[in-house]
């Protein structure tokens, strides 16, 4: 009974998550609706971790921890371009770090065992995850960018929505491997992926042109 009580609320804050984050997609940016909405976004995320790694398995909590992870980030950096960093900031990149390689240590692992979809799916997220939380780490902990600001003042809002949508990737990919869209393990985890960076990159070029003109 308990178990189904949970399966019934992780499946309507995967709703909740994936309906939130297409309206953060197509609606206008900025002003009280957006935040209202991410905020909605961002703790329908928690609520979907917890209840993930209730009834899941390993592979399923550590893809909620990634996608939790750039919602959280992608929140707290619009908050940290006005503010200073905080312990908060700092633990959860630090954590984030971690996570990332023990998700490459269980990829080699997972190879050494020739189960090799879930190693080059555990490759790929950790590989991106790890990527991304060495630059948080040096940026914001240590102060030492690893890049460039490529939009100047609004790198921060970039950097936004790169993130947000990184995590409605990670969140569409739980779905697909959950419901075994593509027919194959591989393809269920990394075609979310591929889709989504495209989006991600025209999306950039988009905004680029409109708000950096």
């Amino acid at each position: 009974m308990t178990r189904e009580l949970i399966l019934h609320i992780h499946s309507i804050f995967g709703i909740i998550i994936f309906t939130s984050g297409l309206l953060q997609i197509i609606l206008k940016k900025g002003g009280l609706r957006h935040r209202i909405v991410g905020q909605i976004y961002l703790y329908s995320w928690l609520i979907l971790l917890i209840s993930g790694a209730y009834l899941g398995g390993f592979l399923i909590t550590i893809i909620g921890v990634f996608g939790f992870y750039f919602a959280l980030t992608g929140s707290r950096i619009g908050h940290l371009k006005t503010n200073k960093i905080t312990l908060f900031e700092k633990l959860i990149f630090a954590f984030g770090g971690l996570i990332a390689l023990s998700m490459l240590y269980y990829s080699a692992t997972l190879f050494l065992k020739d189960q090799n979809s879930f190693a080059i799916i555990f490759a790929v997220f950790g590989g991106i995850f790890l990527f991304t939380t060495v630059q948080d780490i040096s940026k914001y902990i240590f102060k030492k960018p690893l890049k460039k600001q490529v939009y100047g003042k609004l790198d921060w809002y970039f950097e936004h929505f790169k993130r947000m949508l990184i995590s409605f990737i990670a969140a569409v990919t739980a779905f697909t491997s959950i419901q075994n869209i593509f027919r194959d393990n591989t393809m269920n985890f990394l075609m979310p992926t591929v889709i989504g960076t495209l989006l991600i990159i025209i999306v950039t070029k988009t905004y680029k042109k409109k708000l950096l003109k």
